[in-house]
């Protein structure tokens, strides 16, 4: 289940859109959450050969904005703990703000990660989309990316439609279980698609002509990939959920697929980082593409090797 819910903040209303979502979550499963702030400190304003130049004014303001980000997290801590019921522990440090969500992450052994892509933007010793980006690729904790185009950001996260992407390797099945506890815990339906594309040969002319069925192999590949849906499907069935999958074939997978969402209208996606590798499906640069364009909360997770 997912008990252990970590919220990065930079102090932003953007930012602080993921605290209603996280928090619901650790309260429908009993569990936990921690409000992660890195402090960006100030950089130096010179160096010589001694060492570096720091001014007591920006020694002074660094401070200020240390504490400043205490007391906001401390605060926040208090209220939301108060407000939703759950325990819920600051952590803040000098540091990357990617680098230090992830760190905590591990620390507490988080079971998601819970964040807006952006948060305050501009020059600020806050994270922003970069920020995202960077712990969805480096992080081994599933984090539940919500994008600023949502227009549904800053709702109950209630979803009720599960769209999971997969192409048949075990990295891309590696979502499979963090996705199914997201829908037990909503009582959502959850969908499985795999888009097929054919591998088309160096020589098309004479793959087109020969005189045998399914020169590309699709046929075969379409039926197994729907053996292994319907597997999935029933293992998803036998622990009480709604599920149902979908394999289609498209010399396009990503246009593909993001057509189907289109059609489908889930309320969330959920898609591991890393798949076959470049002649396939599913690499970050797709999981990247639903976060930017889906406009849907969108489940990732970069499986560890």
């Amino acid at each position: 289940m997912l008990r252990t819910i970590v919220i990065p903040l930079d102090g932003s209303p953007l930012a602080e859109r993921a605290l209603a979502i996280g928090c619901d979550l650790a309260r429908r499963a009993g569990g936990a959450v921690h409000l992660v702030r890195a402090h960006v400190p100030i950089g130096v304003i010179g160096a010589t050969a001694e060492g570096a130049i720091l001014s007591p004014d920006l020694i002074a303001a660094d401070e200020a904005l240390r504490k400043r980000a205490e007391e906001y997290l401390a605060k926040r801590a208090a209220t939301l703990a108060k407000d939703w019921g759950v325990p819920v522990t600051p952590h803040v440090a000098d540091g990357s703000p990617s680098g230090y969500i992830t760190e905590v992450a591990e620390k507490v052994d988080a079971d998601l990660v819970v964040m807006t892509t952006h948060g305050a933007g501009g020059f600020t010793p806050g994270w922003l989309g970069s920020v995202a980006d960077a712990v969805i690729r480096h992080s081994f904790r599933p984090v539940l990316a919500l994008p600023e185009n949502d227009a549904h950001l800053g709702e109950p996260f209630t979803p009720r439609k599960l769209l999971v992407t997969l192409d048949g390797s075990e990295h891309s099945d590696a979502i499979i279980p963090v996705a199914r506890d997201l829908a037990v815990q909503f009582g959502a339906e959850i969908s499985f698609v795999r888009i097929v594309s054919p591998l088309v040969p160096g020589d098309v002319v004479s793959a087109l002509a020969a005189e045998r069925p399914d020169p590309f192999g699709i046929d075969l590949e379409v039926a197994e990939a729907k053996r292994s849906l319907d597997a999935i499907v029933a293992t998803m069935k036998a622990s009480g959920l709604r599920a149902s999958s979908v394999v289609e074939i498209a010399p396009s997978p990503t246009r593909r697929l993001l057509e189907h969402i289109k059609e489908a209208d889930p309320d969330c996606l959920a898609i591991a980082t890393q798949g076959r590798g470049i002649s396939r499906l599913f690499l970050g640069s797709v999981a990247d593409k639903l976060i930017r364009t889906a406009g849907h909360p969108v489940l990732v997770l970069r499986p560890r090797d």
